[in-house]
């Protein structure tokens, strides 16, 4: 997982909620996109040298230091669900929790393939739509 995408789940989402500069006369509902696509699962070969080994340990610690982040994140969610008072946006945070769920139960097993990053991609994607749903509920511009 990049940096950048750490870096948008960790610092970006308390931003991305309170964000005022999000154009209230936006599209109301997010654009349906093309249908979801199923992504093959990929067999890695086992590590044979020592500096593989190493990596695959590296790789291991990393992913589940994340997927503790990413549940700490989610408690977070949890408390901004229980502060809102518009329906749109409880759903779309409700949704962000239950990606994040499967995001964490994904990191722990050091899961980091094309699903765990399409998920994440999808938990970007519905905080910014409820960014926009609070930016308009506070009359944002």
């Amino acid at each position: 997982m990049t940096n950048t995408l750490r870096f948008a789940l960790i610092a970006g989402f308390p931003i991305a909620l309170l964000m005022p500069g999000i154009r209230a006369d936006e599209e109301k509902d997010p654009p349906k996109g093309p249908p979801a696509l199923e992504l093959p699962r990929v067999a890695y070969p086992e590590a044979e040298t020592a500096a593989q080994k190493k990596a695959v340990i590296k790789h291991k610690e990393g992913s589940q230091k994340l997927a503790g982040e990413q549940d700490e994140l989610s408690a977070d969610v949890q408390d901004l669900i229980e502060e809102q008072t518009n329906e749109k946006l409880i759903v779309l945070l409700e949704e962000v929790e239950e990606i994040m769920a499967e995001v964490t139960g994904s990191l722990d097993e050091t899961n980091t393939s094309g699903e765990t990053i399409a998920a994440e991609t999808e938990i970007i994607e519905k905080i910014f739509e409820a960014a926009k749903q609070r930016a308009q509920q506070s009359g944002g511009t």
